[in-house]
């Protein structure tokens, strides 16, 4: 859903007299962090699906570390007020995890509708590290994984709440971005590294 977000938000952009080059010329500080939690979460679940021990030993604490980072991330450039929309989906993610033992309840239906029958077997036999089935027993099962976007969409996914909030504030903050004139004023991308957290 974010790939499709940052897509319709430059289309959308562009119709409004945006300018796609004013991306570029974003000022963001601590770069490196966002860089480092994506890596981070694109590992647990690389090496969460391959049933790696360390990974399946330290779960929740990869996991919260990476969320430690996307935080403090947010908060540092927090001056762009959009991003607070993606933070407070963040937020109901981690709180629907943490409730969970740190995985997220899914709609097995919603997984099978979506395509994805082999990821329903290996949730229901509770192999995958970071998914449990969406039952009675699951804690705010609302904010979990159980909107579906099934097929004929070219990408199927099922999504929680907390996504849609992630991908409203990622469209609204290209938006933002892309028709805000200020951006003319500079001419470069300033990745502030030298700056205190």
């Amino acid at each position: 859903m974010l790939l499709e977000s940052m897509i319709v938000a430059i289309f959308f952009g562009k119709i409004r007299g945006g300018k796609f080059s004013r991306l570029s010329k974003l000022e963001f500080k601590k770069i490196w962090i966002f860089i480092l939690a994506l890596i981070i979460q694109v590992g647990v679940i690389l090496f969460g699906v391959s049933g790696n021990k360390f990974v399946l030993k330290y779960i929740r604490e990869i996991n919260i570390l990476s969320y430690v980072f996307l935080f403090l991330g947010i908060i540092i450039n927090i001056k762009q007020r959009t991003l607070t929309i993606i933070l407070f989906g963040m937020l109901m993610n981690v709180f629907v995890m943490f409730s969970n033992g740190w995985r997220t309840p899914v709609s097995i239906d919603g997984l099978m509708l979506a395509g994805y029958s082999e990821l329903a077997d290996l949730t229901l036999s509770g192999k995958l590290a970071f998914y449990i089935p969406l039952d009675e027993a699951s804690k705010y099962g609302l904010l979990g994984k159980i909107i579906t976007v099934p097929p004929p969409y070219f990408f199927p996914q099922i999504l929680s709440i907390g996504d849609i909030f992630i991908s409203l504030g990622l469209f609204l903050f290209i938006q933002s971005v892309m028709t805000d004139e200020g951006f003319d004023k500079t001419s470069m991308v300033r990745f502030n590294y030298k700056s205190r957290i």
